[in-house]
């Protein structure tokens, strides 16, 4: 039977309508399962995102045998301040446990009262929590008011060189000289101001010895780092002043001819047993400060709120008041691979729930100078605020930091050191030059950078000696006070400079 030219249309018709509605059901059947998919990657983000923001603290026991009156001294301490404490928050963990309570709530206006109550009260952060080394970087170019933590986590690796260096490592590598003098802080002694004593690396080695029970409360500090491992992170290296400092000076960049050598920031070790307590301090001269665990825990105590009257309290109550502190105290736990950043002159206290071993050190930045000086006037004033007496050492590094900062530093930065000048009274005045010679004070003169007029004679270099407010520093203190009045008196100057320009110029 012939098909007529009409059925075959129709047919045709038919078929491309049934295709169109074909393909548009399998476009629809691939968005829908794009979207399934894109829905699912964003649940495991959202997933991964709270597991790696929600901090999980651990438990440990404070209730421990202390059975010296030293011992039992301390452990009533570490009771109040347990009482006064509180692990710290921060606003991504508090965002995170939330996000994850709602999402077992499949009622839409639960979830909706819920966000409007509490991100409401979204708490302050007590810590800033750091991810990766770009973060780590990224907090120490500018000043921060509280602690930098980074805590090792399923995504987040330790910030610190890779390597399995522990106690028993520790121990190897000091066995050769165990007649070496090291720092032992024993609690167990009734005298506070006796605690702090020298002992052998023989006593440190038998303490630790596996299987010995040694007393409970020692606490051996500041062993050097000698071990050619460097475990400071890079970007706290790289944030260091003087390492932006020794970059400025003009070295062959090439092997061949090159005399440069390169200076490794100071660290130290930390080793602490199980129950050792270090009470309320600050770190000596002023430092930002850095500790990472390698081996067993510490639970860190610093107060939530701290400023210059807070070192004040604690200089007026002494080390084992923490007692109305205000914001009362946060606490972390610092596990394994976890990295601790402190402020300058930022009080804490520290129990060591097992056995641990830390390394850190302290440095400088340009962003903290500032404040920085202000630590060192406030040592200088509370000397029994830190665990360590301000020595020589502190003086030099800044007094070289603060001769040749001036290129890398911003002009806020330097408003910052300059508005610590009323912390220094009694500008340094010229010495006595009466007995030196006509060609000595030129040479002092030159020395100093002073222009001297041509045949000029001896009380005109005295005066120019006077108008210039210099002198010949000879203590480390002297050179660094030299050296703060410098920068301060070039800020000025600078400062002025500028309000005169723009004075000057055109409306």
């Amino acid at each position: 039977m012939a098909t007529s030219d009409h059925d075959t249309s129709s047919y045709s018709q038919t078929s491309s309508g049934l295709s169109k509605g074909t393909n548009k059901r399998r476009r629809w059947m691939t968005e829908e399962r794009d979207r399934k998919v894109r829905t699912k990657q964003r649940a495991k983000e959202l997933e991964d995102g709270i597991r790696d923001t929600t901090i999980d603290w651990g438990s440990y026991d404070i209730d421990f045998i202390a059975s010296s009156p030293g011992e039992r001294e301390l452990h009533d301490f570490l009771q109040r301040l347990e009482r006064v404490s509180m692990f710290a928050k921060t606003r991504a963990d508090t965002t995170a446990r939330l996000l994850s309570n709602l999402r077992q709530n499949p009622n839409k206006l639960d979830i909706l009262a819920a966000i409007h109550s509490e991100l409401s009260n979204l708490p302050q952060d007590d810590v800033y929590l750091l991810t990766d080394a770009k973060s780590l970087g990224d907090a120490l170019s500018k000043p921060f008011q509280i602690p930098l933590l980074h805590r090792v986590t399923a995504s987040h690796s330790s910030l610190a060189p890779a390597t399995n260096f522990g106690i028993q490592e520790l121990l190897e590598h000091l066995a050769g000289d165990k007649e070496a003098s090291i720092s032992v802080y024993d609690y167990s002694v009734p005298d506070p101001a006796k605690r702090t004593r020298q002992t052998t690396v023989h006593e440190f080695l038998s303490c630790f010895r596996s299987g010995n029970t040694c007393r409970t409360a020692l606490n051996f500090l500041d062993i050097e780092n000698r071990t050619k491992i460097q475990f400071c992170p890079s970007p706290i290296i790289l944030q260091d002043i003087t390492t932006k400092l020794d970059a400025l000076i003009q070295h062959d960049k090439g092997k061949t001819g090159s005399e440069w050598r390169a200076e490794r920031p100071k660290e130290f070790f930390l080793a602490a047993k199980r129950n050792a307590i270090s009470t309320i301090h600050i770190d000596m001269g002023g430092a930002v400060t850095w500790v990472l665990i390698l081996e067993g825990r510490k639970i860190w105590y610093f107060p939530r709120h701290v400023s210059s009257r807070t070192v004040r309290w604690l200089a007026l109550v002494g080390s084992q008041t923490p007692e109305d502190y205000e914001g009362g105290w946060v606490k972390v736990e610092l596990r394994p691979g976890d990295l601790l950043v402190m402020p300058p002159s930022f009080p804490h206290a520290v129990f060591t729930p097992d056995d641990c071993l830390a390394v850190g050190g302290q440095f400088y930045t340009t962003g903290h100078l500032g404040r920085s000086t202000e630590g060192l006037r406030l040592q200088e004033d509370y000397p029994d605020v830190s665990n360590e007496e301000l020595n020589d050492s502190v003086y030099s590094t800044l007094a070289r930091i603060l001769n040749t900062c001036s290129p890398v530093m911003t002009s806020l930065e330097k408003s910052q050191v300059a508005s610590s000048q009323s912390l220094f009274p009694g500008r340094p005045s010229p010495a006595t030059y009466d007995e030196h010679s006509k060609e000595s004070l030129t040479n002092i003169l030159k020395s100093l950078g002073v222009a001297i007029p041509s045949k000029a004679k001896k009380h005109e270099l005295l005066e120019l000696l006077k108008r210039n407010n210099t002198r010949v520093a000879c203590t480390p203190r002297e050179k660094f006070l030299d050296a703060f009045w410098k920068l301060c008196d070039e800020f000025m100057a600078d400062n002025t400079s500028a309000e005169d320009c723009s004075d000057s110029s055109p409306v």
